[in-house]
């Protein structure tokens, strides 16, 4: 009995040294984490579907902190609602030995709110936990188990996404019962998975080793700066009393659809606001707008994380009563209230927000985190983003605009685009009259109508910040190396384009360098491009550039009494791909009259266009420091 004692305590001393030698930094393969921050030493998810309605996540994480870039790495949060419970969260962390420093108990875990003060109400949760360690490199390890019923949401899978994390070794593994399948995306050279049948199941699994940080280019978007991965996504599945197939959009929009219908109520007297509003009105357009300015009157946005996973709107009647929703409440209310007017809408779900990758188009799937409304009208398609207490009918702006949206209708979900901006939609149109003294001081009086995107920012600053942050706000975007804002306004007008007008009274120490008699005059103050993208000879992805705009500006410089103008350059124009450039500048009396325009075109290039673009923008950083010599006659 003692030897087999003895024998159980050798393996058992023999597995921990094992395990305490595996979690070694010295072990980490040489060169894996150079230009790193930390390591993911492995990572092991399972996700297992046990039925239409229910899975099973498990995830083993093993990640060594070398250096300060990796500090964040050192927690672990794993969301819940009440459509999923986790259980069974394991933490160990480790110093660069591989020796055991502390384990998680029970108290060390937190169990917190997911949305934290955003949302007015909320069922999503999250629990938390993690170390502090102050000798690098160290080892965190994390297990969890979390048991879901909401399948709308397959996992998506992309290990390198981490900028500042390498990969030793990381598994995904898939398992679905017999009779269901999986339905999948690889992106970006992610190999196939390995698939084979287990029990009454068939499993799927990736896996990716030894990869370095990834050497970020510039102006990727959407799945291209994640790296290699997956994208998974269900063909059946069940949530509560709904179910449905969703192998494509219109099966995907019907579910989505029938989740959301006959909520659309209204009480006796909204309906009766809404008609004597609409009293004499026969213009569908105008209807709209009417019925779109009356929600945003009697409404407010709030954030809500309730009911069927937040993919089922609150009734009509609740926002009518209440006076607030979120982004499905306010779109489902204004659609109750065009339907009341006699006009049909269709609920629209986006991936919105100006950084969000597009929807996969040939790959259907719950990737979505916002509601819109679309109004298709005899002679035109009216979007309403209503959201916004600001907007005008019909703009989606930047957060919403040129994407994929699936249209909710009784047939099934159709894939539309929203609408597209022109760079003539997004002006910049500014005149600066400029006062330079003998010193190079000069006073500028500044006058700028922002439209369409480029109005966004501004819009926003005017309306939400007080007139001291505003004044702060506007230090942080004027490029001068030194100035001061004696006087600003903002004036918006609300149009289908949103507009802002911007007026300004600078004063600007050296608005030009004086040298002996000589004045150095950069005419173009405000709008100069001062940097290059960086070098891209060995560009592998596409690159997408934002959306085009026009820039005109106009300075007409009072010149200094018992000046000349020594030197003036000449026209410049000049035309890309990527967009048009020209600046001139003249002499009229005691005048000099700069005309700058820039048209840049966005959209997305193949890699091997890169260089190009570069060059392109080149070509305006030295156009842009153009200079006219001015000569001060004693």
């Amino acid at each position: 009995m003692k030897q087999i004692v003895l024998l159980t305590a050798l393996l058992l001393n023999g597995m921990a040294a094992l395990a305490q030698e595996s979690y070694r930094a010295s072990a980490i393969p040489a060169g894996l984490g150079e230009g790193a921050g930390a390591v993911l030493r492995k990572y092991e998810e399972t996700f297992t579907v046990k039925s239409p309605g229910e899975a099973v996540e498990t995830v083993h994480s093993v990640v060594t902190i070398l250096n300060e870039k990796g500090s964040d790495r050192t927690s672990l949060t794993v969301v819940y609602d009440k459509f999923s419970k986790v259980s069974d969260i394991e933490g160990t962390l480790y110093d660069a030995s591989g020796k055991v420093i502390k384990r998680l108990k029970r108290a060390d875990i937190q169990d917190l709110s997911a949305i934290g003060d955003e949302a007015f109400y909320a069922d999503y949760r999250q629990k938390t936990a993690g170390f502090s360690y102050a000798g690098y490199p160290f080892t965190v390890e994390f297990r969890y188990e979390r048991t879901t019923r909401n399948l709308l949401f397959y996992p998506e899978w992309f290990p390198l996404s981490d900028p500042d994390m390498a990969v030793q070794s990381a598994s995904l593994k898939v398992t679905l019962p017999a009779g269901q399948s999986l339905r999948y995306r690889t992106m970006n050279g992610l190999p196939e998975p390995a698939a084979a049948d287990e029990g009454t199941g068939r499993s799927y699994t990736w896996q990716l080793a030894d990869r370095k940080v990834r050497e970020r280019e510039p102006y990727n978007l959407g799945y291209d700066r994640l790296g290699p991965g997956v994208l998974t996504a269900p063909s059946e599945l069940e949530l509560e009393s709904f179910k449905g197939v969703v192998r494509t959009w219109k099966e995907f929009g019907k579910l989505v659809y029938d989740i959301n219908s006959n909520r659309d109520e209204l009480p006796e007297t909204t309906k009766t606001a809404l008609a004597d509003l609409l009293k004499g009105e026969t213009d569908p357009r105008k209807k709209v707008e009417k019925v779109y300015g009356f929600m945003q009157k009697h409404t407010r946005y709030v954030l809500i994380k309730l009911g069927l996973g937040g993919w089922q709107t609150f009734p009509a009647a609740t926002v009518a009563e209440k006076g607030y929703g979120d982004c499905k409440a306010l779109s489902n209310y204004t659609a109750a209230l065009l339907k009341a007017a006699g006009i049909r809408s269709h609920l629209a779900l986006v991936m919105a927000g100006d950084d969000e990758p597009d929807v996969l188009t040939d790959f259907p799937a719950a990737r979505f985190n916002h509601m819109i409304l679309c109004v298709p009208l005899a002679k035109d398609t009216v979007w309403l983003e209503c959201t916004s207490p600001l907007n005008a009918a019909g703009y989606m702006g930047s957060f919403t605009g040129n994407r994929h949206a699936l249209l909710l209708t009784p047939e099934g979900g159709k894939l539309v685009r929203t609408p597209t901006y022109k760079p003539t939609d997004s002006r910049l149109t500014r005149r600066i009259d400029l006062k330079i003294g003998e010193s190079g001081d000069a006073n500028a009086e500044v006058v700028t109508e922002y439209a369409g995107l480029q109005a966004e920012d501004h819009e926003q600053v005017m309306h939400l910040l007080a007139p001291d942050e505003q004044k702060k706000w506007l230090y942080r975007q004027i490029r001068l190396p030194s100035y001061d804002i004696r006087a600003f306004s903002f004036e918006a007008k609300r149009d289908v384009l949103p507009k802002v007008t911007e007026k300004l009274s600078l004063l600007i120490p050296n608005g030009a360098s004086r040298s002996g008699t000589r004045l150095f005059l950069n005419p173009n103050l405000l709008s100069a491009i001062r940097t290059v993208p960086t070098d891209g000879a060995s560009r592998k992805t596409a690159f997408q550039l934002p959306d085009g705009y026009v820039d005109v500006d106009t300075v007409v410089c009072q010149l200094p009494p018992h000046t000349t103008v020594e030197s003036l350059f000449s026209p410049v124009e000049y035309t890309s791909k990527f967009g048009n450039y020209s600046a001139t500048v003249r002499q009229e009396g005691e005048k000099l009259i700069y005309i700058r325009r820039l048209q840049a075109e966005g959209g997305t290039f193949p890699p091997e266009a890169y260089p190009e673009y570069m060059a392109f923008r080149q070509k305006l950083v030295k156009f842009d420091r153009m200079q006219v010599v001015l000569k001060i006659n004693d």
